[in-house]
């Protein structure tokens, strides 16, 4: 389960268990309040008090239930509280001492983004014949090049593509690519 969904069933079951004690809290005082003040000994106000305070089958069902919201709510709890903690990771001593230092670098070697590689497959046919009408061909080098910026301010303001925005790992390419020198 991601952590993402673990949040929201902890957040919802925290909601509802408060709500509950919120409106026991509320039933129970005005239930004594009523007996105190009138000496109320109707039948209904006997039965609102033996579920609400009487240990009985229907008093125990209300109990259980807020029992296992709250053993819920404390197991997702830890479970978040795990996620965000720092795992400790044991160290991995089947490499060489001359293969370790390629194995802990953070980053692998990474090649310059390419117009022809990583930035002309990102445009479709759709969006190649979509732009000629307004002078810029999506499939030509130069036209990607010289119009680069203007692409860019489009592309992160959502205006292109028309059939819905590019990803952000997408657009953060295309803005890569812009930033390293927008090589062919």
């Amino acid at each position: 389960m991601n952590s993402v969904k673990v949040r929201t069933i902890h957040r919802g079951i925290g909601i509802s268990i408060a709500l509950f004690l919120f409106v026991q809290v509320i039933a129970g005082m005005l239930m004594s309040v009523g007996r105190l003040a009138s000496h109320d000994t109707s039948p209904t106000y006997d039965a609102l008090l033996f579920i609400h305070a009487g240990w009985n089958p229907l008093g125990n069902i209300y109990r259980v239930a807020l029992g296992l919201a709250t053993a819920m709510q404390v197991v997702s709890g830890v479970i978040i509280f795990l996620s965000l903690s720092p795992s400790k990771k044991k160290k991995d001593t089947s490499f060489s001492p001359s293969d370790r230092r390629y194995a802990l670098s953070k980053e692998a070697p990474v090649r310059a983004l390419s117009f022809a590689a990583d930035i002309r497959p990102l445009f479709r046919s759709y969006d190649v014949e979509s732009m000629k009408p307004n002078g810029i061909d999506l499939s030509s080098y130069e036209d990607v090049k010289q119009n680069a910026q203007f692409i860019y301010e489009r592309l992160s303001g959502k205006e292109m593509p028309c059939d819905g925005p590019w990803n952000d790992g997408d657009l953060k390419k295309f803005k890569d690519w812009i930033d390293s020198g927008m090589q062919p």
